[in-house]
């Protein structure tokens, strides 16, 4: 008798589970599919530094785990019902084309049909949402079905805006957008704007700004168009506690509102003559806890915080060069921390010596100091895996001092440097 070969080839290709609790088996997709910092409350952690740099270094993790959740979902009936709430608790929006089918499967869920048993409709586990489309071009349509998909969100927390910049004129974020962003705002808790492209327009961000009732972070640093002279928005953000500030001749934020500000950031370069933010800092300063800036190079741009910010105790900066770090400049505010970070890749040994040379002058000049982070995961793995001599020149500098230097993940960043017998 010959065996059925489909029914045999079907046999071997059966997966072996393993039989475990449900509640176990959630535990390890949960540790299977974890990409850090990206949720609440994880993510308060990078507040300041939220943006395109935050967003490089975690999208990749997040479509990767987006991978690995659409393969789980897809072993057994039993994963399917356990792992569907992972797959939609972070939604990565890479492609335009995407959308119409996410639409659908959350207007389905939501009108109660092909949900999960037991189940809430799969938007309710939606937390975080990154709209970083990488089509030429976006499509009228194609935000039409964004809109779709924001409303049927109504847990949302995180919203990153991080669309791929396009060779011809910006497209704007069009009014259905916002309105279903309005329409989720009360759980809204950060707002990331982290490019230029699909930017709200002044009236848009204002109303979405007064819906929310629980915004933490807000980041949109860019200069919004306004078809009125009125460019100031007139709401109070009562649990905001970080804000980066657009960095043009409208203050925008001159009649909000801000009694729990406690981080401001300035992601972007700004001339040195250019102290159109110091009206801020003095209606706000006193309450500063942290800052992050793009160093810009010039000596004179800590004096407005040294001046108006008294009660400072964090600093984070990002340089083009590691070779334009001028540790004078940073004696002028005696913070607890200072964070340091270089867009460039692939610096040189020579500079990463440079820049360990110049931390090692802050331990008697600052005192208070007690934390230096590396903050970039790029500039950490670029010392670990190519420039041991500058690691080791560090290790002779900061051994036996109290100085924490951490990498990007607050672990000490000595202790991961491998010896050199270990790797002859």
């Amino acid at each position: 008798m010959i065996p059925n070969s489909v029914s045999a080839l079907k046999a071997r290709r059966r997966a072996n589970i393993p039989k475990l609790p449900p509640e176990l088996w959630e535990i390890i997709f949960d540790h299977g599919t974890y990409v850090p910092s990206i949720l609440i409350p994880e993510i308060y952690e990078y507040s300041g530094t939220l943006g395109s740099l935050f967003n490089h270094d975690h999208h990749p993790l997040i479509r990767q785990a987006s991978v690995t959740k659409r393969r789980l979902i897809r072993v057994c009936k039993q994963w399917w019902h356990l792992a569907t709430p992972f797959l939609y608790r972070s939604i990565f929006i890479g492609r335009g084309r995407c959308l119409s089918s996410l639409a659908n499967a959350l207007a389905f869920s939501a009108r109660g049909k092909g949900m999960l048993l037991g189940k809430w409709p799969l938007g309710f586990y939606t937390q975080r949402l990154d709209i970083a489309m990488r089509d030429t071009g976006q499509t009228l349509a194609d935000l039409g079905l964004l809109a779709e998909v924001i409303r049927c969100l109504p847990n949302l927390a995180i919203v990153s805006v991080d669309a791929t910049p396009s060779p011809h004129d910006s497209l704007a974020m069009p009014g259905i957008v916002m309105d279903a962003l309005i329409y989720i705002a009360p759980s809204l808790k950060i707002i990331d704007w982290a490019s230029d492209r699909l930017l709200p327009s002044f009236t848009g961000l204002q109303n979405l700004l007064t819906a929310t009732q629980q915004l933490h972070i807000l980041s949109c640093p860019y200069y919004l168009k306004s078809r009125t002279n009125a460019m100031a928005i007139n709401c109070t953000l009562s649990s905001c506690t970080t804000l980066a500030v657009p960095l043009n001749r409208n203050d925008i934020f001159s009649s909000t509102q801000l009694p729990a500000l406690r981080e401001l950031s300035y992601p972007y370069s700004f001339p040195a003559l250019d102290w159109a933010y110091i009206p801020f800092l003095e209606r706000h300063g006193r309450k500063l806890c942290s800052v992050h800036l793009y160093w810009s190079g010039f000596r004179d741009q800590l004096l407005p915080f040294a001046r108006h910010c008294p009660h400072l105790c964090r600093l984070t900066i990002s340089l083009d060069f590691w070779d334009s770090f001028d540790v004078e400049s940073f004696k002028l505010i005696p913070v607890e921390y200072l964070g340091v970070r270089c867009q460039r890749s692939q610096s040189s040994t020579r500079a990463y010596t440079f820049v360990f040379s110049q931390l090692a002058h802050l331990k008697d000049a600052m005192p208070t100091l007690g934390t230096i982070r590396f903050t970039g995961s790029s500039n950490v793995n670029e010392l670990l895996r190519n420039h041991r001599k500058a690691l080791v020149h560090a290790q002779e500098l900061f051994g036996g001092s109290k100085l924490r230097l951490e990498d990007h993940e607050g672990r000490l960043l000595l202790d991961r440097v491998v010896p050199l017998d270990a790797t002859s």
